[in-house]
């Protein structure tokens, strides 16, 4: 089960970085130091998928993919205890993507 606190490492063609998430009933919320990050996700056995729209709240903050602006991205991960292993790529394209490693940080509240 993907409900909890993350914490997201990410790396693109462009660098590397990090932030946080909290996945909970199908939803994304958590964001880094330049944008902040909301979306849905499935989770099928050990597969994640989602969808997380970008949100570029300092413009001064580059994307490590070299997207300017909100940008959505589609992930597909494998889950594996507190650890999900996956990749993203923005919305409709195969091109330019990221590595992603998230850490469980904590379960939320029941």
């Amino acid at each position: 089960m993907v409900e909890g606190f993350w914490i997201v490492q990410y790396e693109g063609m462009q660098g590397n970085g990090g932030g946080v998430a909290v996945f909970t009933k199908g939803h994304i919320f958590g964001g880094d130091s330049g944008s902040t990050y909301t979306g849905t996700y499935e989770e099928n056995g050990k597969t994640l998928k989602a969808r997380v729209r970008i949100h570029n709240y300092m413009p001064s903050v580059v994307s490590v993919i070299g997207v300017e602006g909100d940008y959505d991205l589609d992930v597909i991960g494998t889950v594996e205890g507190d650890t999900i292993k996956a990749s993203a790529s923005p919305a409709g394209q195969q091109s330019a993507g990221l590595a992603l490693r998230l850490t469980k940080a904590a379960n939320l509240p029941v």
